[in-house]
């Protein structure tokens, strides 16, 4: 971070400062620059350069004290030192301390501290702490997880009945990873926090509710590894919430009252995702654990139907043989798709019926469809033909742009990419990769060379004639 200092006060090589010398001219001396401009000359260097400066005379000796931010970590700390756990958190506690100590009495605007948490930090961390809110600061960030964190259910209990009233309304932006929080009774929410990261924490259903149902001005929030088991619901408007994530946590639902919410990613299992206020979401990613996909995307319909930008993943996925699922709702607002299809041995003749969420999405202009999935897919000649599709009642008449990756010369995608064909008279680009872009993790076999250059053949051969010669058409 090149604004922020990180401490560790080492001995340097002295540096020389040039001044100028041109007779009439008195000499000018860096130092002799308002502290603001220092400050602002300092902030812009890297951090080792920072604390060199230390060594270019006694006026400079504490000079880097007027860097504003503070950043705290284990390998800006104790650098690449090979010793033990407990002598490496010695030297970290020891230098944090110590800078802290010169900084005494002066306001820092931000405060990081990043080192894998031990029972033993408990009393360093609450000091550290009692200092952020004793010297104003606005930014505080404690991420204390460690490498492996898995198993372990011990959290430092972040002590926010340090806080009143008036350091509260300072803060802008909490960091806070690996920590438990319990809201104190006396509790009114930050008026002025605009971004919250939450990571690995043990909280309560009610105090996040309460917590983040009082942050009035927040415009930023992710929430990763919390695990609830209850309801992650929000009933209280959050004016200003442009940007949410909410990442493998374990919760039975997800909603909240964001009418201005622009971004949402979501990664976890199928539970309701409710945002009944919300009047334009430009940007969804969405990735399910294990889901039927016509039942995620009738969740999505229901639920958050203002979506102009999708990213749909689901893995394991599992396709339902039916065309029309009687969605009552449209995502009337959406423009661009990207899907990202594992296909399973199970549903190697369904892969058509991906077809039946485009009903759902009339005005779609750009489709991307990344297909992933077993050995089995490679050239299947299993499934249905379009024409035992209903047809459409509508063309898909603002479709422009398909793009298809992980081609594999099978039926089912090659239907699919006929009915697209035939049924977008507005289409302007076509392009099939044979090459696919989802790691083949699930399905690791080995595929023969030669079998990619068949199924650029195969899409080729069967695309071509039934394209306008307006499309752009390439299969790589």
């Amino acid at each position: 971070m090149g604004d922020c200092l990180m401490s560790k006060e080492t001995a340097s090589n002295r540096y020389s400062v040039k001044t100028s010398s041109k007779k009439g001219r008195r000499n000018v001396k860096l130092e002799d620059l308002p502290e603001d401009v220092l400050r602002t000359v300092l902030s812009k260097l890297p951090v080792k350069e920072v604390l060199k400066t230390s060594a270019l005379s006694s006026q400079w000796r504490y000079m880097w004290t007027i860097c504003p931010r503070l950043s705290f970590d284990s390998v800006g700390v104790c650098g690449g030192d090979r010793c033990d756990e407990k002598r490496r958190e010695q030297n970290f506690v020891d230098n944090v301390n110590l800078v802290l100590q010169k900084y005494r009495g002066k306001e820092v605007e931000k405060l990081e501290v990043r080192f894998a948490f031990d029972g033993t930090l408990v009393d360093h961390l609450t000091d550290w702490v009692s200092y952020a809110v004793s010297s104003r600061t606005k930014n505080i960030a404690f991420d204390l997880a460690p490498v492996r964190w898995g198993g372990r259910d011990d959290r430092y209990i972040f002590p926010l009945e340090l806080f009143d009233s008036e350091s509260i309304s300072r803060l802008q932006c909490i960091q806070l990873s690996f920590v438990s929080l319990k809201l104190p009774t006396h509790f009114r929410g930050f008026q002025n926090l605009r971004k919250l990261d939450l990571n690995l924490l043990h909280v309560t259903r009610k105090d996040l509710e309460n917590m983040l149902s009082n942050c009035d001005c927040l415009e930023w929030l992710s929430i990763v590894r919390c695990h609830l088991y209850d309801e992650l619901r929000v009933e209280s408007p959050l004016s200003h919430l442009m940007y949410l994530r909410v990442v493998n946590c374990i919760v039975t639902k997800v909603q909240f009252h964001a009418p201005r919410l622009s971004t949402f990613e979501y990664k976890g299992h199928f539970v309701p995702i409710i945002f009944p206020h919300c009047l334009k979401m430009e940007t969804a990613n969405i990735f399910f654990f294990k889901a039927v996909f016509q039942h995620a995307l009738g969740a999505l319909l229901s639920d958050i139907p203002s979506i102009q930008n999708l990213t749909l993943r689901i893995l394991p996925q599992r396709i339902e043989t039916q065309w029309d699922l009687g969605y009552q709702h449209k995502l009337s607002q959406l423009r661009n798709v990207q899907l990202l299809v594992h296909i399973f041995e199970e549903d190697v003749d369904n892969v058509l019926y991906l077809v039946s969420f485009l009903k759902a999405a009339p005005f779609i202009e750009k489709l991307e469809v990344h297909f992933g999935g077993c050995k089995e897919l490679w050239f299947a000649s299993k499934g249905p033909a379009r024409h035992q599709l209903p047809h459409p009642r509508r063309e898909y008449s603002h479709l422009k742009d398909i793009h298809i990756t992980g081609y594999k010369g099978a039926r089912g995608q090659l239907e699919f990419l006929l009915h697209m064909v035939e049924h977008a008279p507005a289409l302007e680009a076509l392009t099939v990769h044979t090459t696919q872009l989802i790691p083949e993790a699930c399905f690791p076999d080995a595929v023969a060379p030669s079998s990619f250059h068949d199924a650029g053949r195969h899409a080729r051969d069967h695309l071509r004639k039934g394209l306008s010669p307006k499309v752009k058409f390439c299969v790589v």
